[in-house]
This record gives C-alpha cells, structure tokens and sequence, in this order.
C-alpha cells in the first residue's frame, strides 16, 4: 500500500479557532471533519515565533535553541536535517506548495554571490521539490488572473491584497471590513488549492509516486494582511465575537517586558477589535472551504485511505488578548496552535474522532512522519511521534512543554546600542504553571500559577508561597536544555564503542 503525506501548515491560526476545539462562532466545517476522523491534540504548542523560525523547528524536529534561526530570514544551518530532507533519502520525492521560510546559510554561497549579503526566504528546504512556490502572491497567480480579464493595476502584491476601501476613506472602520478586490474563485488561497489538487491528481497517476506522494502544503491566511472576498466578508457579525482577554491595567503594566510589548496597546476601541476578529474568522473558513476541496479529491482519487493527514500552525494570533495582535511572546493565544492528525490505517481505529488533552510540542510532527514513512528518526530530531497515542498506546504524551522568544528587533527600536543577545526569554510550561525567565539579568522572571489565572494576568514570581515552583521550572528549563544539547559526535563515538 503506498504511503502517502499531506503536511499542512495554516499560518497564525489559533488553536481555539476551531469548531471542533469548541469555538460555536466559527465555521470550519472540513477541519472538523478531519478531527472526526482523526486525532485532535488539544494542547499543542509551537516552539517559537515569528514564522521563519517556527517553521524551522517544524520541518527539523528541533528545539529553537538547536536551529539558532530565532528570526524572519536568520540563516539555518546543517538544513539539510528536516523531515523532507529524510524521506527523500528514503526514496521519497517531498513536494513544496506554498513556502519554507527557510533561509539559506550565506557560507553555502561563494565569495561573489549576492545572497552571502541579501537576506532572502525565496528558498526552498533540501530535500523538497519546489513545486510552486507562494507566501503572498506569485508572477504565476497574476498571469492567471490577468488570464481572467483582470486589470494591470490590480497585478502587483500591493493592489491585490488592499481592500476595496471608499475612495473617500473607511469612515469609523477598519480597512478589512471592507471586500477584497477579487472574487471568490479567483484568491490567492483558491489559486493555491488549485495547484495542490494539480500535484495530487498527477501524483495519483505517475508510476514514479507508487511508494506514495509527499506534499507540504502552507497557507498565508489568517496571517496578514487582513483581507477577505465575499462571501467571507460578511460571514461573521461583529456582535458575536468572544471577548478578549485583557485588563485596562495593562496598558500601563508594572512588569517592564510586558509595558513595552503593549505599549498603547492594539485595537483598543472594541468595535475596531470586533471588526478585526470577524476578518480573521472570515480567512480561517476560506481556508477551510479550500481544504474541503482538496479532502474530496482525496476520496474521488481514492488517496483519503492512504495518505497521513497533519493540519498545524506556525503560530497562533492574539486577537486582541492583552491588547496585543499577531504574534510572538509568551501567552497562549500566540504559541497554542491547533494539531490534528488523520492516520488511515485501522491501526488508529481506536482513536478516531479523540481529543487527546496532553502537551504536544510542533517539533513532534517531523517524528511522527518520520514514522510513518517507515524511517528510523535521526538522532537529532527531538521530537517524539505521536502515532503511538494515535494508535491507542499507552505511551504518556508529554507533561510539560518548552517554547522561547528572541525579541531583540523589538528591543533595538527601543535601543539601538542594547546587547542584542540578551533579549531572549524561554518558557517551561505545565498545566498548572507557566514560567519566563529571561536572559537580560535585569528582566524580572514571571509566573503565572494557570488554576487560579488561566488568562495570565497576575505575576506570581516573587510570591515567597510559589518560590518552590520557579525554583523547579528553572530548574526544569536548565534540564531541558542539558538533555538536547547537540551530542552528535558523542552518540557517534558511543556507538563505535559499544556496539
């Protein structure tokens, strides 16, 4: 039976931005359908923000502190250890549809070449074919609207992705409570699908892709910019739109870190929030309707019964939560990401239409395909496949979970002579705690004690009732980083010794 892979990344979509993991507003029908039949892991995290270096732990297997590409377009190194990278080698040929955010390490180039002083994401992993390469727009997602009749100003990134605003301006809302300027069959993200039902439908008849087809698939919405065509934009009502959660106080807030990272603080008149949700709920479902375009040439071609789902995130989106939007930090919204999983085999039988509440980390997914082509996991993947819960074991998932945030960008705008590498923060989180420490020595460490403040608001840190718990979480963060340490050389060595 072949084995194929469908690996899909939503960019900045919430873990709770759902149906299936409970949100009553949204409409993401085929998500939940997926879930149905597959495995939601409720508490997955990713390992770190912004885009760029998320992605590079995704398709590496690998803590941030391990890759070192902490920012947009950092260089990674040795990239050549990432899952696809691994199945080709085993006889696969991976497929790229949309982006890596990968950039390539500028030593790989020779002394002459403009890219050892560019900084470019226009790359594509080793290991994947670059299949159609998207992350806003394309020279070839133009040429087809222009196909469609239309009109040279709308075929540049800028004009295409603005919203259909009043010429006099957009009153008292914001700019994406207005349409987009192309219909529905004709987004960005339709385009894309089409392209991705293209490689499926050619995968399915080539003789080449009998072991199975490999495809990761990555979407730019709900990520910015903010913009949705009918029948999306009018979707959602504003009045419907939970709550965010965030106190007045914070505007002004005591904790240094967190006065800065708010500042004046985003959408902070409500009915502008209310606008800003209803626009992401709206690219969230036209995400989803695509996606229940490609499930059901899955079941046409027959592939739904061998082909190994992954839907995940980069990131999560605040929407407003501490008056924050995007991404990055440390709260929930932005690093809680939704992970759904659809083995086809009856080995997952057990588990169908489960949610599994514990801790995931997005390092874990580059295992679990690791696995499921059949492939032992390189030694320095540190992520654990989950096909073993997928399959019913009685394997613990993880009980605590580590994720880290480099905001130095942030920091030279406030700073430009600060020590840029003391502007690093890292997390231990469990489900009852959450704890920050910093690495700028001046930075005052917070906890947040999750049973009594699930939103996180009140800093617990110096309250001398919890010192036994920041004690055991740092203590926890020095183990993490102690065990993953790269021992490449070490376990090579071990193993001419002993075996």
């Amino acid at each position: 039976m072949p084995k194929n892979t469908l690996f899909i990344i939503i960019d900045q979509l919430r873990a709770d931005s759902i149906g299936a993991a409970g949100n009553h507003v949204v409409k993401t029908p085929n998500l939940d359908h997926l879930a149905s039949e597959g495995v939601l892991f409720k508490n997955c995290y990713c390992q770190t923000a912004p885009c760029g270096p998320s992605r590079m732990c995704i398709y590496t297997g690998r803590y941030a502190f391990s890759t070192r590409a902490m920012n947009n377009q950092v260089p990674l190194r040795d990239a050549e250890e990432n899952w696809g990278f691994v199945l080709r080698g085993a006889g696969y040929s991976p497929g790229l549809i949309g982006y890596n955010d990968y950039a390539i390490d500028p030593a790989l180039f020779p002394e002459n070449d403009p890219r050892r002083d560019r900084l470019s994401y226009d790359n594509v992993l080793p290991g994947f074919d670059r299949i159609y390469y998207h992350e806003y727009d394309s020279d070839e997602y133009f040429s087809w609207l222009r196909s469609h009749g239309y009109p040279e100003e709308l075929l540049s990134h800028a004009a295409i992705h603005r919203p259909a605003v009043p010429p006099d301006g957009p009153g008292d809302h914001l700019a994406c409570f207005y349409p987009a300027r192309y219909a529905r069959e004709h987004s960005e993200c339709r385009y894309l699908t089409q392209r991705a039902l293209e490689f499926i439908e050619t995968s399915e008849n080539s003789s080449e892709t009998e072991n199975g087809w490999v495809l990761s698939l990555n979407y730019i919405k709900p990520h910015p910019p903010n913009v949705n065509c009918e029948p999306y934009r009018s979707m959602y009502d504003p009045a419907d739109m939970p709550d965010a959660a965030r106190w007045p106080t914070e505007l002004a807030h005591n904790h240094p870190y967190l006065r800065a990272a708010v500042g004046a603080g985003a959408h902070v008149d409500d009915r502008h929030l209310k606008e800003f949700m209803t626009c992401y709920y709206g690219m969230i479902s036209e995400v989803d309707d695509n996606l229940g375009l490609i499930f059901d040439e899955l079941k046409k071609s027959g592939a739904w019964d061998d082909t190994l789902i992954v839907v995940t995130a980069d990131h999560g989106e605040y929407l407003g939560d501490h008056y924050l939007i995007g991404k990055g930090h440390f709260f929930d919204g932005a690093m809680h990401v939704p992970c759904i999983i659809r083995d086809p085999t009856s080995a997952a039988d057990s588990t169908r239409g489960s949610q599994i509440d514990g801790f995931v980390e997005t390092i874990d997914l580059s295992a679990t395909v690791i696995e499921w082509a059949g492939i032992e996991k390189p030694d320095r993947v540190h992520g654990k496949s989950l096909l073993g819960a997928i399959h019913g074991g009685a394997e613990p998932l993880r009980s605590s979970i580590h994720y880290e945030y480099d905001y130095r960008d942030e920091a030279r705008r406030l700073d430009a002579e600060t020590d840029m590498d003391k502007h690093l923060l890292w997390v231990a989180r469990t489900e009852e705690y959450k704890y920050i420490q910093f690495a700028d020595p001046d930075m005052p460490a917070i906890l947040y004690d999750l049973r009594l403040d699930p939103d996180e608001f009140e800093n617990r840190a110096d309250d001398p009732q919890y010192a036994s718990v920041v004690i055991e979480l740092c203590r926890e963060l020095l183990r993490r980083r102690m065990y993953h340490e790269d021992q490449r050389m070490e376990h090579w060595a071990e193993r001419l010794r002993y075996h």
